[in-house]
């Protein structure tokens, strides 16, 4: 299943970016040519995130063209 490893690298790299502020939803965007399962990327994220910023994050899925695999956008928790 590559898959989790699709995942680990999803998490490393927002985290990278996110620095110390909790992720809210991360955007995903996935083209029907890109050999990737939404539903087992949705299974690993949970796992992926454990005890990172991303922890209880929520993984959302656009479509895209092709086989474009991208991290879309995704959203930080406001700093209060």
């Amino acid at each position: 299943m590559h898959e989790l490893g699709l995942t680990r690298n999803i998490v490393s790299i927002v985290a990278e970016h996110a620095g110390r502020r909790r992720v809210r939803r991360v955007r995903l965007a996935i083209g029907p040519f890109a050999c990737v399962e939404p539903r087992a990327l949705s299974f690993c994220f949970g796992l992926a995130a454990e005890g990172t910023v991303l922890a209880g994050a929520s993984l959302e899925f656009l479509e895209a063209e092709g086989d474009a695999f991208l991290i879309k956008d995704y959203e930080l928790e406001e700093v209060a």
